[in-house]
């Protein structure tokens, strides 16, 4: 995953462990794209204080991650959505000629998909 893409969700959901300057800081590089000029500007510090506190900011949200590992658990998640998109993709391209030749089968993949959708609550 891209850094900038991952920082921006660890922000968005560790970012209440930062403090509020941190995450002004954060939110105004990762999601607003300023540069560490324009954001020393806005905060009256040096650039090298903005890539300073960027960095400490981004190691507590790492390692916050590291601890609970919600963005990995949001990735199996989102691995196990697109599997069960395809299943019904599949379904929905076979339904009408399997249908007719054999309605249990198209039970059968149902029922599969169903099972996977239940057992995204074990995550």
């Amino acid at each position: 995953m891209e850094k900038f893409a991952q920082i921006g969700m660890l922000l968005e959901i560790y970012g209440g462990l930062l403090t509020h300057r941190q995450r002004d800081v954060m939110d105004l590089y990762y999601n607003y794209d300023l540069s560490l000029s324009e954001i020393a500007e806005q905060f009256d510090i040096s650039r090298q204080g903005v890539h300073d506190l960027i960095k400490r900011s981004e190691q507590i949200l790492l390692k916050a991650d590291q601890s609970v590992g919600v963005l990995k658990l949001r990735d199996r998640l989102w691995n196990r959505i697109r599997d069960i998109e395809q299943d019904l993709d599949s379904i929905i391209d076979d339904f009408y000629e399997e249908c007719k030749a054999n309605p249990d089968k198209i039970k059968e993949k149902i029922k599969l998909v169903k099972k996977k959708v239940h057992d995204l609550g074990s995550l």
